[in-house]
């Protein structure tokens, strides 16, 4: 092994790369979670808006329409901004322990986000942009249902509360 924990890969990491090794696929990481939670909040408010209004009418108990908002919004949130995070994992993923300091290795060079994309986009298509989305996408569903749950019941409360 490499690393004894993560206090000496942290410092192992900026011995040898530079403080700058920490922010590796910041900037696309940061364009994910813009994506992600505009998407989930935006579509967890009109989901729950919809379906507060409509479960009755399809014999649907009226409990169900924030875990269901909920689990669509994160399942939805999630499937949206996946290709950035395809592309934020090649670009974290890649070989940073080789030097670039010769002529063959500056050709070896890591991608930034637009060359990973590029080579993603032109080796596997969507598919590659999508890879392994439903586990992420299920895994969403169930957490943000919960979550959302948890959220509504935890304002509920503090209404009752304090008013």
């Amino acid at each position: 092994r490499r690393f004894r924990g993560s206090w000496h890969c942290f410092t192992q990491l900026i011995r040898e790369r530079g403080i700058s090794i920490l922010y590796k696929g910041h900037v696309v990481n940061t364009l994910r979670e813009g994506v992600f939670l505009g998407t989930y909040f935006y579509t967890y408010e009109g989901v729950r808006e919809i379906l507060s209004h409509k479960v009755e009418k399809y014999g649907i108990s009226k409990h169900l329409s924030v875990p269901l908002a909920g689990g669509i919004s994160g399942a939805w949130a999630w499937f949206v901004s996946f290709p950035l995070d395809c592309v934020k994992a090649g670009v974290q993923g890649q070989n940073y322990s080789i030097s670039y300091t010769t002529t063959e290795s500056l050709m070896k060079k890591p991608k930034g986000a637009i060359q990973i994309f590029k080579q993603l986009w032109q080796t596997k298509g969507l598919k590659g942009l999508y890879a392994g989305v439903t586990p992420s996408v299920t895994r969403a569903f169930l957490v943000s249902a919960s979550r959302f749950s948890a959220y509504e019941f935890a304002v509920w409360t503090c209404r009752n509360y304090f008013d």
